[in-house]
């Protein structure tokens, strides 16, 4: 069975559509066991929705995008839910 962390990060990394059949299944059990898992993939799913309507709305301006990228390079991100 796999933890919670392998799970967060295997979806927040969109690896799940990367894994193999026997991992997505286990992926799959898993969510359909554990309610915090399954909360946090929507999460997911409603800020990656948020983005793309807010990028339909907004032109981009490539210098902020780059500063953007940049910045989230240089700093990084947590995506671990247990930390």
């Amino acid at each position: 069975m796999l933890r919670c962390r392998e799970v967060t990060r295997l979806h927040a990394s969109d690896g799940v559509h990367h894994a193999s059949w026997g991992k997505r299944i286990a992926v799959r059990l898993h969510l359909l066991m554990c309610r915090a898992c399954q909360r946090y993939v929507q999460e997911l799913h409603s800020i990656g929705e948020a983005t793309r309507d807010a990028a339909r709305d907004i032109p981009a301006d490539p210098d902020r995008v780059e500063a953007i990228v940049q910045r989230v390079l240089e700093e990084g991100t947590n995506l671990d839910p247990e930390a």
